[in-house]
């Protein structure tokens, strides 16, 4: 048996023993060259655990792996891995001067170890690189769809409002259209009334001088004596009562709560000021017995005046639909 073997088996018991101080695992990873190691496991057709391939495996996994081996040539393979290390030469022939230096075996591992590292190092920058391209792309896409949709949003949102923008001004207009014509008919019916009464009074007075001219001749016998004024009697207000049908109910159905609080409120005033009560406008509609006061700037209510004296309520309606109403009212 030569050096070599007595080595190996010295080793072996070593290693293998109870109380060993070194595992064969640590020995392996601090000492063997990964490339070694990489051979052999490639050359036992051995599997690292984890995923890895033989070919990027490290260190500290092949280290195990071929640790475990029990098989006794195998294991005499490993071990050889450390023999030039330790100093034992492997043949009688070599000389004691080119046993490797283990410090300088030491320094390789550590070597081959680092570059390892910065090799798998510059594989986790790479495909860190390559997920943050991705996530920066996802997110512009992202952003572009926000944005696109805000803009939909946007146009249909504005589109929506346009129609009912467009009625509510066009209905508007019309309303101060209306407004404008009842002004002037109230304008040129007051002109009219103020020149009447100017007329009225320059009449009264021409009456009153041509009198006053005629007294002065006759005797005073013969004048007449000045009737005595007539004591004024007030007139007791009388309340009227107010009779809703159910077409007036009916018309009140789909209407604001304020708005029907305004009617009865208009409703309730006529009763008790009568027709001559500014505020509510009361005036005979087209030449019926229809007649309509003013509940607010945009509804009127329909009644008619009965025999007894008292009204009869027929609709709360829009003063837009003014002429559809009084053609359904009439039609009763």
């Amino acid at each position: 048996m030569n050096d070599a073997s007595v080595a190996l088996k010295r080793l072996a018991e070593r290693v293998l023993g109870k109380g060993s101080d070194v595992p064969l695992a640590m020995m392996l990873e601090l000492v063997v060259p990964v490339r070694k190691m990489r051979e052999l496991a490639r050359t036992f057709g051995l599997s690292p655990k984890g995923g890895f391939r033989v070919e990027k495996a490290s260190a500290h996994v092949l280290a195990p792996l071929l640790a475990d081996l029990r098989e006794p040539k195998q294991l005499d393979d490993v071990l050889r891995l450390l023999l030039p290390v330790v100093g034992v030469p492997e043949s009688p022939e070599v000389e004691p001067a080119a046993i490797t230096d283990p410090l300088a075996s030491l320094r390789d591992a550590d070597l081959a170890r680092l570059r390892d590292d910065l090799e798998r190092s510059r594989e986790s920058t790479s495909r860190g690189r390559e997920r943050e391209a991705e996530l920066l792309r996802r997110l512009q896409l992202a952003e572009q769809e926000v944005l696109l949709l805000r803009r939909e949003l946007a146009h249909r949102a504005a589109a929506d409002q346009k129609p009912e923008l467009a009625r509510d001004a066009k209905n508007l207009l019309r309303y101060v259209h209306d407004l404008e014509n009842e002004r002037e008919g109230f304008a040129a019916a007051d002109a009219a009334l103020r020149r009447q009464l100017a007329h009225n009074q320059s009449k009264l007075r021409e009456t009153e001088t041509a009198l006053a001219e005629v007294e002065a001749l006759l005797p005073k016998g013969k004048r007449r004596r000045k009737p005595q004024p007539e004591p004024v009697v007030v007139e007791e207000r009388r309340f009227l009562l107010p009779r809703f049908l159910p077409s007036f109910y009916k018309s009140l159905e789909g209407k604001e709560r304020r708005a029907i609080e305004r009617a009865f409120q208009a409703i309730l005033l006529f009763c008790t000021e009568g027709h001559s009560y500014p505020g509510l406008e009361v005036k005979q509609m087209g030449g019926q017995d229809t007649w309509s006061l003013r509940a607010s700037l945009g509804l009127r209510v329909y009644f008619r005046s009965l025999a007894d004296g008292d009204i009869e309520l027929l609709e709360l309606g829009d003063r837009e639909d003014q002429n559809t109403t009084l053609r359904r009212l009439k039609e009763r």
